[in-house]
């Protein structure tokens, strides 16, 4: 099967906020797992759009899963990404 950059980035992204205690921000995401900020950004409004995630403006802001990460497979994630 073939995955994307663009899902590869996502999933490893809901890792990364799966692990946190906390919101984080597109540049935290993306300097923690060495991918291209604007990019990153993109799939995550994308995912938000898709109700994967939740986000937040100020300075406590950034990107939370949407539902717990037991919840979420890949195939949520390769949808709104890839389509069907």
């Amino acid at each position: 099967m073939y995955i994307s950059a663009k899902v590869d980035y996502a999933v490893r992204a809901l890792c990364t906020l799966a692990a946190s205690e906390g919101a984080l921000t597109s540049e935290e995401l993306a300097t923690s797992q060495g991918l291209p900020a604007k990019f990153l950004e993109s799939i995550l409004n994308d995912m938000r759009r898709a109700g994967l995630l939740t986000s937040q403006r100020g300075p406590d802001g950034g990107y939370r899963l949407a539902r717990p990460a037991g919840e979420i497979t890949v195939a949520d994630v390769m949808r709104p990404l890839d389509g069907p």
